[in-house]
């Protein structure tokens, strides 16, 4: 009797384990089918966003190259910061036409100027924003002695464990400010849409942005006012605040860098945006009236402070 009843006992152990193994697997199963068609739909959504991307690319390419051969034919009359609309099949695109004289030219910028635009553009605290403008001095002089305020050369570079080392130069590219020690990713995505290399310390009234007069004067809206007043009372607007050092009237004789920046709007709301920058200057060795100096790859268009208005 004894005998039988261990038997029972041991019997319904051996079906409750197995139960549990079989509870267990199927679990097991159930989160490997759940991660694998978690997996099928980012997939599909990669792959639907790829999609979008390049019909976009269908769109914005050609609109870059139509507004450049406007602006070879227009080549005569004066250059200034301006938005077109082209429609072309169904899609609207809209290009901004960003001359480089508008924009901040860090080689040669002041420090006011670079503190104005870390601070009042790029969120920074005033010690922070004097900081970093020493540190951009300190990355393209040629000296390795620190000077303003938080300077940096190769030694502190190295005891920060930075990846790089001061460029002891001009920036010829102005990604290339994302090695200057203190430069967050952030911070250079904020600012990186206002700066261009133009040899020039003021930026041009004519060809600054509406965004980046807003920014450096604290007011905005301001730099849609000033696009809007007739030309000849432009200067006074801007030349007359606390931020008229930063700003010139004058425009650079022979200047024909310009910023290209095409937007399209996809069927399902998202902006879709591509960066071209070119030389209008004539050049007999180049395949095309122009040339491309860099190419952005074509990428969403989402941050707040950045977002396009047409």
């Amino acid at each position: 009797m004894h005998i039988h009843r261990c038997k029972r006992m041991h019997s319904r152990k051996t079906a409750g384990a197995a139960l549990i193994m079989v509870l267990w697997l199927v679990a097991a199963l159930s989160l490997v089918v759940v991660a694998g068609a978690q997996g099928v739909r980012q997939q599909a959504q990669r792959a639907s966003l790829d999609m979008e991307r390049l019909r976009a690319e269908s769109a914005l390419d050609p609109a870059i190259q139509l507004i450049a051969q406007k602006l070879l034919v227009d080549k005569g009359t004066d250059s200034q910061y301006r938005i077109q609309r082209l429609a072309l099949g169904q899609s609207d695109v809209w290009v901004e036409i960003t001359p480089s004289g508008g924009l901040v030219d860090v080689n040669v910028a002041s420090d006011a100027l670079l503190q104005a635009l870390f601070s009042r553009a790029g969120g920074l605290s005033a010690g922070e924003a004097a900081i970093l403008a020493s540190r951009v001095r300190d990355y393209i002089d040629p000296d390795d002695t620190p000077g303003g305020v938080g300077g940096a050369e190769a030694a502190q570079y190295r005891a920060a464990g930075w990846p790089s080392l001061p460029r002891n130069g001009a920036l010829d590219d102005i990604s290339e400010l994302k090695s200057v020690l203190g430069m967050t990713p952030r911070l250079y995505d904020i600012i990186a849409p206002h700066l261009g290399i133009n040899g020039q310390q003021r930026i041009e009234i004519d060809s600054a942005p509406p965004a980046l007069i807003d920014a450096l004067t604290g007011q905005p809206g301001l730099g849609a006012r000033v696009r809007n007043s007739p030309p000849e009372t432009r200067a006074g607007v801007l030349l007359s605040g606390a931020a008229s050092e930063f700003f010139t009237p004058t425009r650079a004789s022979g200047a024909q860098t310009v910023r290209l920046s095409a937007y399209v709007r996809a069927e399902s709301g998202r902006w879709w945006l591509r960066e071209v920058w070119m030389d209008l200057g004539e050049r007999p060795d180049a395949l095309t009236p122009w040339t491309t100096l860099s190419i952005e790859p074509t990428r969403r268009f989402l941050k707040l402070e950045q977002e396009f208005k047409p």
